[in-house]
């Protein structure tokens, strides 16, 4: 059958397995604290070192930084995802920017 349709109602292959990032014990312990909530101006961060990457045969920080941000982004949460690299570890961040209220 042919009919023209948009992109968005184009089924989108699911995945099938999860992720390696997913499995880790940093990914357990980040994820039970992003469930908890975030106040505003804090941060969680997970360094992984060139050995633990290997361990976990993870090849990419900019994998995990996607990872995290679509899990974000299925729950609904407007935190902010950065990685980035210093001193042979890979940190991936994940922000909740708010500034607090006062009441004035």
């Amino acid at each position: 059958m042919y009919t023209k349709t948009k992109i968005s109602q184009v089924p989108k292959r699911s995945r099938k397995s999860e992720s390696r990032f997913e499995r880790t014990p940093e990914w357990q312990l980040m994820k039970a604290d992003i469930d908890k909530g975030l106040k505003p101006q804090t941060a969680l961060q997970v360094q992984l070192t060139d050995a633990e990457k290997e361990k976990y045969k993870i090849k990419s920080r900019r994998t995990i930084a996607r990872f995290v941000k679509k899990y974000l982004d299925e729950a609904g949460l407007k935190y902010v995802v950065k990685s980035f690299r210093r001193d042979d570890q890979d940190f991936v961040v994940v922000e909740n920017q708010e500034k607090k209220r006062t009441t004035a």
